[in-house]
């Protein structure tokens, strides 16, 4: 049964399409139970179970088997988290060969509200590759449904104990929808009711600050209804809630949706309040009083939070099987004899603001102990975890990019990715790769996608104590617990630096700490610095090899052609090879436009974001 479309524009007025609206609201079960038999084969852990045919709504309401698989088919509400366009390479991070309609349209500055618009639904926008960022025409179907359970479950004749979990689970599931579509949109209609046949459906945009006020509110009831910890893991708990409220707390405090130049409220941001802060740092604190009794802590090695599963950093996260088709391990793994597909490569802006480990200082500032000899020796121990630089030897195989691609190298008669020397950055992704796992098309080895982590709740309220009331102290002390974790011990920043030096080194922090975990993007923006970062040329590097390209992988006579001291401590790319051209950001893609075919049909009720027409 092929899932209908219920965006705002589509149940909008229901005279413009009468058939289409009729039979969507009238099919709201069979389509959440269409979702659980596509749900229940996504193999996600907790979430394997017996598909079911169409039921009646009845049937549902009545059973706490079929409740708790409506409710699983809710978390598909939850964007995948590993796609082959990332989310780092529409930002200073890396680079997406691929891009085309993925990626690299939004990095020249052409998103637009016709662009966004997916294949499936009529447009140019990759209907699979970046799914994680355009979630405006794919989410309201699910608040339907999620309200929908919500007006059924007090009357449900089912286990108190199992509906506690399970109306828990949809104020949470709701909230975190929500709490996206601010981060993107700024303020979204909001839809407690259910809609019944023949209802007029004049939604406008809420004010954002009512909004973020809606996403606290359920929130907090679902943290009323949850144990701290869920029983099954990769399902929601109180923590869980916590965590998604002090980022939204952060969000709404941030600069971008708290302007003090700009102090009024409308539906792209809220009403200015210095005490915003405040709310941040206090529902940051609720988390790390729970750390404190023993419920988290800082993993002792840096990549544990996506190799072991049991990791106690994590607050929440995605598992995966197996069988749960092609993930991280085959999209961003090298190519040549490992096999990957190479779709998320670091770029050079990123690997030259990793710092060097015994002075806590940039590549080319003054002091920092950088050896342009040995130009990725001796960086911030995370580097390692994240980034595979040329001369890396993984899985059994020495990574070298040199010009022209050599001949001489051995590959698969059928790897289409063999050029990669002239089409990547020079730099590979290790990030969540597991190490000596196999690189395969029929076998998943990836393990999971932590959602929110205990580093996370660290720096929110690290940021919101900066800002609140500039207690550098209290920053510096938070900053300093991630980089004191065991594998890192990076020096400590002081706590003697002015709330403007402590505020750089909090963005320095987020940048390694969060790289490529689709944090950047949303920072850069709620910060108000895209514009700065993200209007830039990004950078490979290339190696020239003295012999012309005879010699074979292992000749240590290459000349490595990347980022040298340059004014001011900071790195100069002219030796540098382009690899998009300078990209562009305008003041439009602080928030994303919603796409055009939403509005148009709403005849005006719902607003375009600014400067988008």
């Amino acid at each position: 049964m092929k899932r209908v479309s219920t965006s705002f524009s589509y149940r909008h007025k229901m005279k413009q399409e009468p058939a289409h609206v009729n039979r969507m609201i009238r099919h709201i079960p069979y389509l959440v139970l269409t979702l659980i038999i596509t749900f229940t084969a996504c193999n996600d852990d907790f979430l394997n179970r017996k598909p079911l045919d169409k039921l009646s709504e009845e049937a549902v309401f009545t059973n706490a088997t079929l409740m708790e698989q409506y409710v699983n088919a809710l978390y598909n509400v939850v964007p995948h988290p590993f796609t082959e366009g990332t989310m780092a390479a529409i930002t200073d991070e890396a680079f997406f060969r691929y891009g085309g309609t993925s990626t690299n349209y939004i990095s020249r500055g052409e998103l637009n509200p016709d662009n966004v618009i997916f294949q499936a639904d009529g447009g140019p926008a990759h209907n699979t590759r970046m799914t994680f960022l355009n979630l405006w025409p794919r989410v309201f179907s699910y608040v339907r449904d999620m309200n929908l359970f919500l007006s059924r479950v007090d009357d449900a004749p089912i286990d108190e104990a199992v509906k506690k979990q399970l109306k828990g689970e949809v104020y949470f599931l709701r909230a975190w929808t929500y709490s996206n579509l601010l981060a993107r949109y700024g303020g979204v209609p909001i839809i407690e009711k259910v809609f019944q046949l023949g209802e007029q459906y004049n939604l406008k945009r809420d004010q954002y600050d009512d909004c973020v006020n809606f996403v606290i509110s359920d929130l907090d009831k679902a943290i009323a209804l949850l144990p701290d910890k869920p029983a099954v893991k990769g399902r929601i708990g109180a923590d869980v809630c916590r965590a998604l409220k002090a980022r939204t707390c952060l969000f709404a405090a941030s600069p971008l949706f708290n302007d003090p130049a700009d102090p009024s409220g409308s539906i792209f941001k809220g009403t200015y309040s210095k005490e915003k802060w405040k709310l941040a740092r206090d529902a940051a604190k609720e988390l790390i009083d729970r750390a404190n009794t023993g419920a988290y802590e800082i993993a002792p090695t840096y990549n544990d939070y996506w190799s072991n599963s049991n990791s106690k950093e994590v607050i929440w996260a995605r598992y995966f099987l197996p069988t749960s088709g092609k993930l991280a391990q085959l999209f961003y793994a090298p190519a040549r004899s490992i096999g990957g597909w190479v779709s998320c490569t670091p770029v050079e802006n990123m690997v030259s603001d990793y710092e060097m480990a015994a002075t806590g200082k940039k590549p080319f500032e003054e002091g920092s102990g950088y050896d342009p000899a040995d130009p990725w020796g001796g960086r911030d121990p995370r580097f390692y975890k994240s980034i595979l630089p040329p001369g890396t030897t993984y899985m059994n195989y020495t990574l070298n990019m040199c010009q022209p691609a050599p001949t001489n190298t051995v590959v698969k008669n059928n790897d289409p990715f063999q050029a990669e020397a002239n089409q990547c950055t020079g730099y590979w992704l290790r990030k969540w790769l597991i190490d000596d796992a196999p690189v395969s098309e029929s076998e998943n080895a990836t393990l999971m996608y932590p959602w929110f982590r205990l580093p996370e709740i660290y720096l929110i309220y690290a940021e919101a104590n900066l800002e609140y009331n500039g207690n550098v102290t209290v920053c510096a002390e938070y900053i300093n617990k991630i980089r004191d974790r065991a594998d890192v011990r990076m020096p400590h920043v002081p706590n003697s630096l002015s709330v403007d030096a402590m505020r750089e080194k909090l963005i320095q922090e987020r940048r390694i700490e969060f790289a490529f975990e689709n944090q950047r993007y949303f920072d850069l923006r709620r910060w108000k610095l895209a514009e700065i970062y993200e209007s830039i040329m990004i950078y490979g590097i290339r190696g020239i090899r003295h012999d012309n390209g005879t010699a074979d992988l292992s000749d240590d006579r290459i000349d490595w052609k990347i980022a040298k001291k340059g004014n001011g401590g900071k790195p100069d790319f002219s030796n540098c090879l382009p690899k998009f051209g300078a990209r562009v950001f305008l003041p439009q893609h602080y928030l994303m436009p919603i796409p055009r075919d939403e509005y148009t049909k709403s005849e005006g009720v719902i607003v375009q974001n600014p400067h988008y027409d």
